[in-house]
């Protein structure tokens, strides 16, 4: 697709006529959703259809084609990119939608369905493959995508009765309505695979299996059964949707959308409107059990093999650092660097794990970050970084951030547009004062040859060399961003660099900025999903974000393709831990949550209150900084068990 306006991303789906990719926008970056539409599956007529069908529907839960991209190698509708994917993978994900959430989906589908019917156009496709979302910032939001056959019916202003006969029945027969099955189709056929797909959300399962002859009798003839743990108040909903015969269902999409918003305000559905659906157990949940005892069976404490009193660094404002470099494991204290060894036999035979302390290394300033760095570890202070290996007794300072300009204070800003952040190769004015949060950020390079600054309205980069013991950095370009807030930054390769603006200009939404490792400017995006703190892990173009408080969730964030995968949790994270087979969370009452690299929960446990710091030890251990007022501790788990939940 040399010739093609669009660069492709990776694929992210197949689509009833071809393959689905993610792709942006070569001059503007934008990302887009590129459909194929093959001339063996979609003949010329049909791939016509839906594009009339798709350019006429314009409503904020239906997916919005942007355009036609006719070239060499085929023909792609160009439509809107929805990086939750579709609401099949939302329900293959564990413990992944709240109830109230999932109503909030259903009206969307709903709402965009009664929009395509008041303009004569049946759907005859809904089910969870065709019902893409995004993620804002009151939670996932559908989108209707997938028109191939969908059907027009003549009498406008009439569909909640009208029914056309024909020989069409093409379709999904676990999701569709008794009379499809002989041909006919109307608005009221859509609501009743909207039916089927709320009691899928609900209950975790379709009413109605087998294969399409056996779904065909069922659909027509078997009574449904909705099990008793759904409240009554959903189950009236649902059976409606689903009565065999049209007339008894609700006559329009609307009728069925707001008696959803009806029972949404139900003092039953408010009591249980932060519980995970589908539920899986035989009965209600209750507070705070978000279901996850359906994935273990049991609670058990973290195993402490070790436990060493850190000093005593009384109403200190600075924060507790961990970090792990194999085979050195780093801790910063106030203004004391403390280097771990890590024990080179971390077998299930070994029964008490060694842990010596190999240096200690005192700073003028206190430590407000740590990264690794090489063989060692670098350490940010409020005006330098430094450099630190277990080889060596003193520290190099890398970097005087004091000596460094930056925008005047007092300079006007112009406003930050989407599409260009006013770069320019210009800068002036000062770090000048120590505050306790760190006022700048800096990230490496995985193989640790370039490093990235970032601070208020400037970015700057630069190269890493190996000279003898020592390393030397060296400038290779500087930004000045007309924006004076502090991004993250992140090396999403060895080549790409990532910024990222949380809650962008006090609009709950994000900005992303990638780079290249030399300062080229190469695209934005923008993401509205609240979030407090994005970490980087080991895995390529990967970053876990944390929500916020009153909204506690994990996010998967993928960006090559964009995808998000979302995790409801019951309390806020204090830390959070990337490691090379999961992720690790941890609250302030010591529930230590375990997620694998897809977002699964691997299982919880009991550990120590009040982590400030967590970082992986060894393969499947953790190093974990506890502190109160009185004492400091860092504790070992030499190994997680997983093969209970595995």
């Amino acid at each position: 697709m040399q010739a093609s306006r669009y660069r492709i991303l990776g694929l992210v789906g197949q689509g009833q006529f071809g393959k689905v990719y993610c792709a942006s926008d070569r001059r503007t970056g934008q990302l887009v959703a590129l459909k194929e539409l093959s001339h063996q599956r979609a003949p010329t007529h049909q791939f016509l259809q839906e594009l009339w069908f798709i350019i006429s529907l314009q409503h904020p839960h239906i997916a919005a084609c942007l355009g036609l991209e006719h070239i060499q190698t085929g023909r792609y509708l160009v439509m809107d990119y929805c990086e939750g994917g579709t609401l099949r993978h939302l329900l293959e994900q564990q413990d992944s939608l709240r109830l109230q959430e999932a109503l909030n989906l259903i009206i969307g589908v709903l709402e965009g369905l009664h929009y395509a019917h008041q303009r004569g156009i049946i759907h005859c496709d809904i089910k969870p493959e065709n019902i893409l979302l995004t993620l804002q910032a009151q939670g996932w939001s559908s989108k209707l995508s997938d028109f191939g056959i969908a059907r027009r019916l003549p009498i406008v202003g009439k569909l909640s009765i009208a029914q056309k006969a024909s020989t069409f029945t093409g379709g999904s027969p676990a999701y569709m309505a008794p009379e499809r099955f002989y041909g006919l189709y109307s608005a009221r056929s859509d609501i009743y695979a909207v039916g089927i797909v709320l009691f899928e959300l609900l209950v975790g399962d379709r009413p109605f299996h087998g294969l399409p002859g056996e779904l065909m009798w069922a659909q027509l003839n078997q009574r449904l059964q909705i099990p008793n743990e759904i409240p009554e108040a959903l189950q009236t909903v649902i059976q409606k949707a689903l009565e065999k015969l049209p007339a008894r269902r609700y006559n329009t999409a609307e009728q069925m959308a707001e008696a959803l918003r009806k029972v949404i305000v139900h003092p039953q559905i408010q009591s249980l409107a932060d519980f995970i659906v589908p539920w899986k157990n035989s009965n209600l949940p209750t507070k705070n059990h978000t279901q996850l005892a359906g994935v273990y069976t049991s609670v058990s404490p973290l195993i402490l093999h070790h436990s060493i009193s850190l000093p005593s660094v009384h109403q200190s404002k600075f924060p507790f650092n961990c970090i792990s470099n194999f085979p050195y494991l780093y801790t910063g204290f106030g203004q004391a660097l403390e280097i771990w060894s890590i024990p080179q036999d971390l077998s299930p035979s070994v029964q008490q794990v060694a842990i010596s302390s190999q240096e200690q290394i005192q700073f003028p300033e206190p430590i407000l970050g740590m990264l690794p760095l090489g063989n060692g570890c670098c350490v940010l202070t409020p005006n330098r970084i430094y450099h630190c290996t277990p080889f060596q007794k003193k520290s190099q300072s890398l970097l005087n951030l004091s000596s460094i300009q930056s925008l005047q204070s007092n300079r006007q800003q112009s406003p930050i547009s989407p599409d260009f952040f006013g770069e320019n190769e210009d800068s002036t004015s000062v770090i000048k004062t120590f505050d306790p949060e760190l006022l700048y950020k800096i990230t490496i390079e995985p193989n640790s040859r370039y490093m990235a600054l970032a601070f208020s309205g400037q970015l700057r980069f630069y190269s890493l060399t190996q000279k003898s013991d020592y390393l030397v950095l060296k400038p290779l370009k500087k930004l000045s961003l007309a924006v004076s807030q502090v991004p993250e930054i992140f090396f999403l390769d060895n080549r790409h660099l990532l910024c990222v603006w949380l809650n962008f200009k006090q609009q709950n939404f994000n900005m992303f900025r990638v780079y290249t490792r030399r300062g080229m400017p190469i695209g934005n995006l923008k993401l509205s999903i609240p979030l407090k703190q994005l970490l980087p892990t080991p895995q390529p173009y990967t970053l876990l974000g944390i929500g916020l408080d009153d909204q506690p969730y994990l996010v998967l964030l993928r960006l090559k393709p964009l995808s998000v995968i979302r995790i409801p949790l019951s309390s806020p994270p204090t830390v959070a831990c990337a490691t090379s087979w999961g992720y690790v969370i941890a609250d302030e009452e010591g529930k230590y949550t375990f997620f694998d690299l897809e977002g699964n929960l691997i299982s919880y446990d009991f550990g120590p209150v009040n982590p400030k710091s967590l970082a992986f030890w060894g393969k499947t251990g953790l190093a974990i900084v506890t502190y109160t007022e009185k004492q400091g501790y860092l504790h070992f788990v030499k190994s997680v068990n997983f093969e209970r939940d595995l």
